[in-house]
């Protein structure tokens, strides 16, 4: 379920992203948990047997070592890999984002677009939305786990009303290799040339109208099959995973506090525990999960896509929208403005924060 905070940040305040600090589901502190409780204890047990079993010529070869590893860290260009790949990654999450699919203009094109009120074209219109959310529950079950443990067969789909049972013996006599995601959609579509026929849609240029908006789904569901199908190159995540682990796992040793006299890397305060190389984890390996997370977001993350809901949701509007809602106009009386003046209604304290607000008008405008 996505984590909401519009409303914490819906005004600026000193305090107002602090307060997301605090949040535990979704947060930085809940993905990087498990890995820095790891790097704590590798970081104390290397610190123990240096204190305390390494004997002082080995203490020397110790502390040689850690000057040498430190003073080496900034060959690993950190900062540029991280921020390449969260880049990449954001790119593709808002390409996901933006196909993800709502039904919401088909229906509205298709009610106002496929006239009637009679039984045939009531089914016409409800069958048209519904072949459209149909190939998109078909693209999700095959793309979110979510999706596909409530939809694991045909069977799902058909008891949660997506598809009938005749229409699921027609899917699957075509048996071929390839996903039939298409084959709702070319449904969806010979309805509309049917109701074009049958003079329901009034005129070929309406029928391009609903068919393009079918087309323009159907396309967001190819982008969304064609980025699960082709990832980023393997090798792009391996090599991040790889280059922040192998920082930190180097960090276990070059970021301890050096006791002797002698060494010219000796510490001025024997710490205990790493509060700076904590600190550093917690940002670089949480700029790691930001990645991660955002990597696919059809997975069981806090922050992934609502699949369930969307397809849910475009069921229950696009029915609605082409049946209930279908030639319900509210009957045309004079507006409350009907040859009088247009004055804006306001409550006294939001009249008076609106008169401190700035309307559109020119920098200059009221200088004599």
């Amino acid at each position: 379920m996505t984590v909401k905070y519009n409303l914490d940040v819906s005004t600026s305040r000193p305090w107002t992203l602090f307060k997301l600090l605090f949040r535990w589901r979704g947060s930085v502190w809940k993905s990087v948990l498990f890995e820095l409780a790891i790097w704590l204890t590798l970081y104390f047990l290397v610190s123990i047997v240096y204190r305390f079993r390494l004997t002082k010529s080995q203490k020397r070869i110790f502390e040689q070592l850690v000057y040498f590893i430190d003073g080496k860290l900034d060959y690993i260009p950190l900062d540029f890999l991280l921020g390449f790949f969260v880049l990449s990654v954001l790119r593709r999450w808002n390409r996901f984002f933006d196909n993800i699919g709502y039904i919401d203009n088909i229906a509205l094109m298709v009610a106002a677009y496929v006239r009637g009120s009679d039984e045939e074209t009531r089914e016409m219109r409800r069958s048209i939305v519904r072949y459209c959310v149909l190939s998109q529950a078909l693209v999700f079950r095959d793309i979110s786990m979510r999706v596909r443990r409530r939809f694991p067969n045909l069977d799902a789909i058909v008891a949660a009303g997506f598809m009938m049972e005749h229409e699921r013996e027609k899917y699957e006599k075509i048996q071929y290799r390839y996903a039939k995601y298409w084959l709702p959609f070319q449904w969806a579509l010979a309805l509309c040339q049917e109701a074009r026929q049958k003079q329901t849609i009034a005129s070929d240029w309406l029928l391009e109208k609903v068919s393009e908006e079918i087309k323009q789904f159907r396309t967001s569901m190819a982008i969304l099959c064609n980025y699960d199908w082709v990832p980023l190159p393997i090798a792009y995540p391996q090599l991040i995973v790889l280059t922040v682990h192998v920082y930190f796992l180097i960090c276990v040793i070059s970021r301890q506090h050096i006791l002797s006299d002698e060494a010219p890397n000796k510490s001025r305060f024997d710490m205990i525990f790493p509060i700076m190389s904590t600190l550093q984890f917690i940002f670089y390996m949480g700029w790691l999960k930001v990645a991660e997370v955002i990597l696919n977001p059809f997975g069981e993350d806090d922050d992934d896509f609502e699949c369930n809901f969307l397809l849910d949701k475009n069921l229950t509007i696009g029915l609605t929208v082409v049946d209930e809602g279908y030639n319900r106009t509210p009957e045309i009386l004079k507006d409350a403005f009907w040859k009088h003046p247009i004055k804006p209604l306001y409550s006294t304290e939001a009249a008076h924060a609106e008169r401190r607000m700035s309307g559109i008008t020119g920098s200059i405008a009221h200088v004599v």
